[in-house]
C-alpha cells in the first residue's frame, strides 16, 4: 500500500504569519511560541478533516537576507502592492534562505516545534516541514566554514565568459534555476561534489526524525541534467564531472532505512514529475493541472486528466493556490469559480493541498517575506463549503477506492450543452460515487448512465452529498437513459449509491 493511499488533505500554514495572527486573536502573552497554539485551533484543523499540516518557514534565517528584504527596491515595492501601509516590522525574511536546519527561535526553537507536533499527533494529524536542497543562505553556517567552501559552486579561476551577477565577491555562486536570474540572498550548493551529497543526505535523514513529511523545494534542480543545465560549464571548468547516479535515489534510500514511513512531496516543474517519483518521492506538484484548470478550456482539461493514469494522479499534489500562486478567488474570477476548480481537482486521486486563508475565501496575497496580508472579512459560508467538501472527500471511498473519468451524454430529454459537464466515478466494493462538475459560465444538463446498478422492482435511493438531499429513482431509468443532472454555472454535485 502506498504511503499516501489515494490522497489526503494537506494544509499549508506559514508559521510566523500564523503566530502573528494568533497573537492578534488571543494576545501576545498567550501565544509566545508554536507550542502555544491553542487546542481550539488544532481542533478546527481536525474538523476540516486535515490529515497533515505543512508548517512552512520553521528554519533558522540570517541577517543578510532580512536586510536585503528590507532595502532592495524591487522587493519593497512588491510589499507595498500587496500590503499598503506596511511597516519594517512586517518584513520577516524569506523562509527559503536557510542559515541552518535548526528551528527558528522566532517560533520557539526545536522543543516548541516538537510540542506542536505532539498536539497535532494527539488529534491524528501529521506534520510536514520544508527542505530547501538547492541552496543555503549567503550567511549560512556552511558558508562560514572554510572546510565546507567546496560544498558550493565556485567561479572558475580562469575564463571570463561567466556571468558576474551570478557570483559573490568571494567567488561563490548564488542559487538559481535555468530560467531566471540569481537569487542574491542564497549560495548555490554543488551536487557534483560527493562530500556535499553526503552532507545533504545527513540533513535529509536528520529532518525526517523531526516530522512525518517533507516538502522539498524545487526538487528537480538537483537532477543531474538540471544541475548541468544551470552550472555545467562552471563545474566542468573547476574539474567536477556529472556523477553516474542521481542524488535523490541514493539519499532517499538512505533516509528510508531509518524512516520508512516518511512522506516526501516534491515541488517540481517542466514535466519532470515522473522522474522524481521513480527516484522515491511519494508525490509531486501537478502544476500542469493547475495551469490547465486556470485556462478553463474544458477539452484540454479533460484531455489532460484522461491522459494520466490513476497511479500518476494518486502520486500528484493538486492545488488552486499556495504561497507561490495567487489567491484562487482573485486568480480564478471569484469564489464560485475558485470553489468549483478546487472541488474538481480535489475529487481526483492525489494530495489535496489547501492554503491558509483558502477556506475563508481570502483574496489578498500573503507574501512569504511578510508576517501578514491586507485585512479582509472572512467568509463563513465559504468555510462551511470547504468543511463539507473535505468531509465528503475524507471518506474511505475517495481515499482507497478506484477512480475513472466517465462521460455524461445528451439523451434528448431536456439535456443542454452536455459538453460542459466533467464527470468522475469512484468505486469501493458496492459503494459508488459520481462527482459531476459544470466548470463553465453557463447552465448545463445531461444524463449519466449508471449501468452497474442491479435491476429491482424498488426505486433506488441516491444521496447527493454536498447538499444533503436524497432522491428515489427507477433503476431501469438510471441504467437508460441514466441519472439526469442539471447544474448552474460552476456548480457541482456528488451522487452516492450502492
Amino acid at each position: 500500500m502506498s504511503r499516501i493511499g489515494k490522497g489526503f488533505t494537506l494544509y499549508e500554514i506559514n508559521s510566523r504569519p500564523w503566530l502573528f495572527e494568533l497573537r492578534e486573536k488571543y494576545g501576545a502573552d498567550a501565544i509566545r511560541t508554536i507550542a502555544d497554539v491553542p487546542d481550539a485551533e488544532i481542533e478546527k484543523l481536525k474538523e476540516f478533516r486535515v490529515h497533515m499540516v505543512w508548517l512552512q518557514g520553521v528554519w533558522k534565517l540570517g541577517k543578510f537576507g532580512l536586510e536585503m528584504d528590507k532595502t532592495e527596491p524591487g522587493r519593497v515595492g512588491a510589499y507595498g502592492r500587496v500590503l499598503p501601509g506596511f511597516t519594517e516590522d512586517d518584513i520577516i525574511g524569506s523562509p527559503y534562505a536557510v542559515v541552518e536546519y535548526v528551528v527558528n527561535e522566532d517560533i520557539g526553537g526545536d522543543e516548541a516545534l516538537q510540542e506542536f507536533r505532539k498536539k497535532l499527533s494527539n488529534r491524528g494529524i501529521k506534520l510536514m516541514l520544508d527542505l530547501v536542497p538547492n541552496h543555503m543562505a549567503v550567511d549560512s553556517e556552511w558558508m562560514k566554514d572554510e572546510e565546507k567552501k567546496e560544498y558550493f559552486v565556485r567561479k572558475p579561476s580562469s575564463g571570463s565568459d561567466f556571468n558576474p551577477h551570478e557570483f559573490m565577491a568571494d567567488g561563490t555562486a548564488h542559487g538559481k534555476d535555468p530560467y531566471c536570474g540569481a537569487w542574491p540572498d542564497t549560495a548555490q550548493l554543488n551536487y557534483f561534489n560527493p562530500a556535499l551529497r553526503k552532507a545533504m543526505t545527513e540533513v535529509l535523514v536528520k529532518l525526517a526524525s523531526s516530522c512525518d513529511g517533507l516538502r522539498v523545494d524545487m526538487a528537480m534542480l538537483i537532477l543531474n541534467k538540471c544541475h548541468n543545465q544551470c552550472w555545467g560549464p562552471v563545474l566542468a571548468a573547476n574539474g567536477w564531472s556529472t556523477p553516474p547516479d542521481e542524488f535523490w535515489g541514493a539519499a532517499i534510500k538512505a533516509m528510508r532505512q531509518k524512516h520508512p514511513d516518511m512522506i516526501l512531496m516534491a515541488e517540481v516543474y517542466w514535466g519532470l514529475d515522473s522522474e522524481l517519483i521513480e527516484l522515491g518521492f511519494d508525490a509531486t506538484y501537478d502544476k500542469a493541472l493547475y495551469d490547465t484548470t486556470l485556462s478553463r478550456h474544458l477539452d484540454n482539461l479533460r484531455g489532460y486528466i484522461g491522459s494520466k493514469s490513476e497511479a500518476f494522479l494518486a502520486h500528484s499534489t493538486h492545488f488552486v493556490e499556495n504561497h507561490d500562486e495567487p489567491r484562487a478567488v482573485a486568480e480564478f474570477g471569484g469564489k464560485m469559480n475558485a470553489n468549483c476548480a478546487a472541488a474538481l481537482q480535489f475529487a481526483l486521486p492525489g494530495i489535496r493541498l489547501q492554503f491558509h486563508g483558502q477556506w475563508a475565501g481570502v483574496s489578498k496575497t500573503l507574501d512569504v517575506h511578510l508576517r501578514r496580508h491586507a485585512q479582509e472579512p472572512r467568509d463563513e459560508k465559504n468555510e462551511q463549503y470547504y468543511k463539507r467538501l473535505n468531509a465528503i472527500l475524507d471518506d474511505e471511498l475517495f481515499r482507497q477506492g478506484s477512480f475513472q473519468m466517465i462521460s455524461a451524454f445528451d439523451a434528448g430529454k431536456g439535456d443542454r450543452q452536455v459538453w460542459r459537464l466533467t464527470t468522475f466515478k469512484w468505486t469501493l466494493g458496492a459503494r459508488k460515487c459520481i462527482a459531476v462538475f459544470n466548470y463553465s459560465d453557463e447552465e448545463s444538463g445531461g444524463h449519466i448512465a449508471l449501468d452497474d446498478i442491479t435491476a429491482t422492482d424498488k426505486d433506488y435511493k441516491i444521496q447527493e452529498l454536498l447538499g444533503g438531499n436524497e432522491y428515489s429513482r427507477n433503476p431501469q431509468e438510471l441504467k437508460s437513459p441514466g441519472l439526469f443532472v442539471w447544474l448552474r454555472p460552476f456548480g457541482m454535485q456528488f451522487f452516492q449509491y450502492t
